[in-house]
């Protein structure tokens, strides 16, 4: 097994997870946090306004855009953070953890040393 190349992957499974959640909830846009439920869909006075403007496109249902929006909601927000983002970030040991290993199985020295030597410098 190599160390710095596990400590690395974990690394960037802790923060990958992060920045997805971001994205999305940057491109759902506020409606992530406003969106009308699904009762309110189909109430007789409200369900027609929601479906007039929460409509995209034609081929997109507006039920179907509710329910990319409510999945989001749950993987940044909801139940599933608990187990998607918490669980990015402590579930492989503390981020912090693996940039301690990193920095002490990388040899930056040498590879300092390396380019020096590559590139002739100090000569």
């Amino acid at each position: 097994v190599n160390l710095l190349l596990a400590n690395v992957c974990k690394l960037n499974v802790t923060r990958f997870p992060f920045e997805l959640a971001r994205l999305a909830t940057d491109i759902a846009g506020g409606l992530l946090g406003t969106m009308p439920s699904a009762a309110d869909l189909e109430d007789p006075i409200a369900g027609p306004y929601i479906q007039k403007y929460l409509a995209t496109s034609p081929e997109t249902p507006v039920v179907d855009r509710m329910k990319v929006l409510r999945l989001i909601e749950n993987l940044v927000a909801g139940a599933g953070a608990v187990g998607y983002l918490i669980e990015s970030m402590h579930g492989a040991g503390p981020p912090m953890a693996q940039r301690i290993m990193i920095g002490r199985q990388a040899d930056l020295a040498g590879k300092i040393r390396q380019v020096e030597e590559l590139l002739g410098l100090g000569e």
